[in-house]
């Protein structure tokens, strides 16, 4: 099965958070969509594709372990 976005991720409201804070307010990433989502399941709405939930920045995933 191939993913590919849709477009419906356009029609969804974002509310804007800071960069550093995304992952910790809620929102995941969708790397085929290219955008934030808030959401509690784990596939996009748009593509189907798993999201991201945590942080590929080294600096920010440490700064997000207790």
């Amino acid at each position: 099965m191939t993913f590919s976005c849709k477009g419906i991720c356009d029609a969804l409201e974002i509310e804007s958070v800071s960069t550093a804070l995304r992952y910790e307010s809620g929102h995941k990433r969708c790397t085929m969509c290219s955008v934030f989502v808030k959401t509690s399941k784990l596939g996009c709405p748009c593509c189907g594709a798993r999201l991201r939930t945590k942080s590929r920045n080294k600096r920010s995933r440490k700064k997000n372990i207790p």
